[in-house]
């Protein structure tokens, strides 16, 4: 069967900032793609630099063959020294999904959680682990698998997008989603995150979707 990759995303700056913090990196391996939502501490170009520069690094780790839980443990060590002089912290949200089975992987350092969504059933996936590059934070990364079966949806965000603590009425959202396209998806969760939380931190979204014919979008 003939699978087909078509990538986007969406973000959204805090209101009165120029820069956005959350930055997404989507990286094409020989088995696997990967989806990288790294959220910077604050908002504005602190916040921008240090995602640019968590994404950026993993994207080298990951190029030169280390795998991702490796990958993201070198890379929290590296920041943990880089944070004791800064200060600064970023989560990382890191998604790897092979497109001919549909097999999917998560990655978290402190990150918001994630949806699997297949008809009118959300699987939300959280962890407990700490961001990455915070002073004493020397654990793995929460991993998570799930399959992506035709017909269904994976949905990463930051947590400008919803509170952890009160997300229900975007699980709600997904599951009462009866739509095929990822990108009317993605846009409809930025614009009811923007009615309910007014843009009080950056907001990053992407969405993935595997077609009922088996073939995957992203946005």
């Amino acid at each position: 069967m003939s699978v087909s990759i078509d990538v986007a995303w969406k973000s959204l700056n805090k209101q009165n900032e120029e820069l956005c913090g959350d930055k997404v990196e989507i990286i094409k391996t020989q088995d696997s793609d990967i989806m990288i939502l790294a959220d910077g501490m604050g908002s504005g170009e602190a916040a921008r630099r240090e995602s640019a520069l968590t994404c950026r690094l993993l994207e080298q780790f990951l190029e030169a063959g280390i795998e991702p839980e490796a990958a993201m443990k070198t890379l929290n060590s590296a920041m943990a020294l880089r944070g004791a002089e800064t200060g600064s912290f970023t989560t990382i949200d890191l998604l790897t999904c092979r497109p001919e089975s549909g097999e999917l992987s998560f990655y978290k350092y402190g990150a918001a959680p994630s949806y699997v969504k297949k008809g009118g059933t959300v699987r939300r996936i959280s962890g407990g682990s700490l961001p990455a590059g915070l002073r004493g934070n020397t654990a793995v990364p929460d991993v998570t698998r799930a399959a992506l079966e035709p017909g269904s949806f994976a949905v990463m965000i930051s947590d400008g997008v919803a509170d952890p603590g009160r997300d229900e009425w975007l699980q709600d959202l997904l599951a009462g989603w009866e739509g095929e396209d990822p990108q009317t998806l993605a846009g409809l969760i930025l614009s009811e995150s923007i009615r309910r939380e007014n843009l009080q931190d950056d907001c990053g979204v992407q969405v993935l979707y595997r077609s009922r014919e088996g073939s995957v979008k992203k946005v």
